[in-house]
């Protein structure tokens, strides 16, 4: 008795061969959505020093609160205290006690109003930074930084209620524009506290954040919210760096096929402000990703592809045919493994993402046909396959 073996089908088969070659023979590039400008961005006084100097103005209540010069500031919500981290805990620029920071000898530190006073202390607040920086409209930006938040002060063993958490963001405005709450704004959030629940010791978040400039000024947003009241609430703001972003682009994809498989292929560059940083050990690595064209959900076909310079491929196999997928990629640069190898602290700088490439996978011409049952008494079973969805 024969019996026909059952078929599996294996799909989103993604093998990868990142390679140095050439780009795929007889097609053009697909033209990236950005540029990688000729001229840096200068964004100033990102790291907070005292030295740089604050300048003083009033709070909703009344108080007077410093800032740091180079900067503007504003507080949709509440009143919070601000002040340069090593000015509030050593009483001036020349303190030599320990201040929380990640970079050079100051942070910004933002506390809420009546951090540890009764009835109601560490009220409510939302406070950000902004500066506007000249850029070149179509240049690809990156933002990378860091910052601290403190739910229920600094004691060891920490009691901020479950559920309630300290907000960090870092956000770009490839507009220009200078209003926090603007859907242009394009944000980066970390909600850990300083501590996991767990008592392991979390500290400062790295965050970051690219955007395509719009204007001829983009502007950069630091922001602390705490949207609970709880006593001890604050946090710090340190080390922001904003550079011209890596870059990464497809070949030109074609807009259909016959069959399953694709091979895509890339090109990327590294951003020079980041080759340029002292001690640096940035690797430049590509992300891709894919969906049917259609769906809002992309998916990783391939993350931290590295040693692509110049250029790259990868076979791509549909799980599916007669159906349209989109690809996309971005190019990423970071620091193996973390210092103390290379600069410090460890910025990590995002590129945009590319924008969405069509391509239509056709169903073959002579599809495989599964093995007819043989001998006398043959026994016909169901086709049984393995079904991943497109």
């Amino acid at each position: 008795m024969h019996i026909n073996r059952f078929l599996l089908f294996v799909a989103f088969l993604a093998v990868l061969v990142v390679g140095l070659g050439a780009p795929v023979p007889g097609l053009a590039e697909d033209a990236p959505n950005f540029t990688i400008p000729t001229v840096a961005p200068v964004l100033r006084n990102g790291d907070f020093e005292c030295a740089s100097g604050y300048y003083e103005t009033t709070n909703g209540a009344g108080e007077t609160i410093r800032v740091p010069n180079d900067w503007l500031y504003v507080a949709p919500v509440g009143s919070p205290r601000t002040n340069s981290a090593r000015i509030q805990y050593t009483g001036s620029c020349d303190g030599s006690g320990h201040v929380e920071r990640i970079s050079g000898e100051d942070s910004f530190v933002v506390r809420a109003q009546d951090m540890e006073t009764p009835p109601e202390p560490g009220k409510p607040f939302d406070a950000v930074l902004l500066q506007q920086v000249d850029v070149v409209p179509g240049g690809a930006y990156s933002l990378s930084g860091w910052a601290l938040t403190l739910c229920g002060g600094s004691a060891v063993p920490n009691d901020c209620p479950a559920g309630y958490y300290m907000s960090k963001q870092l956000g770009l405005d490839p507009t220009g524009g200078t209003d926090p709450l603007s859907a242009d704004v394009q944000w980066a959030e970390n909600r850990n506290n300083f501590i996991s629940p767990n008592g392991a010791r979390i500290g400062w978040s790295n965050l970051q954040t690219s955007a395509v400039a719009q204007a001829s000024t983009m502007t950069v947003f630091a922001r602390l919210e705490s949207p609970f009241r709880w006593h001890g609430n604050h946090g710090f703001i340190d080390a922001l760096s904003f550079v011209r972003a890596p870059a990464a682009w497809f070949d030109k994809l074609p807009a259909a096929v016959d069959g399953s498989s694709l091979a895509l292929a890339w090109n990327a560059e590294q951003s020079p402000d980041i080759a340029a940083i002292p001690a640096g050990t940035y690797a430049l690595q590509v992300d891709i990703q894919t969906r049917p064209q259609g769906d809002e959900s992309w998916r990783d076909l391939a993350v931290g592809i590295t040693g692509a310079d110049a250029h790259g491929t990868l076979d791509f196999v549909a799980p599916c045919t007669n159906i349209a997928y989109e690809f996309r990629l971005r190019a990423r640069s970071e620091q193996p493994p973390a210092p103390p190898e290379g600069a410090s602290p460890n910025q990590r700088y995002p590129g945009v993402w590319s924008e969405p490439v069509a391509v239509f996978f056709r169903p073959a011409t002579n599809p495989a046909q599964p093995p007819g049952a043989t001998g006398t008494h043959a026994l016909f079973l169901p086709l049984i396959t393995h079904q991943i969805p497109c």
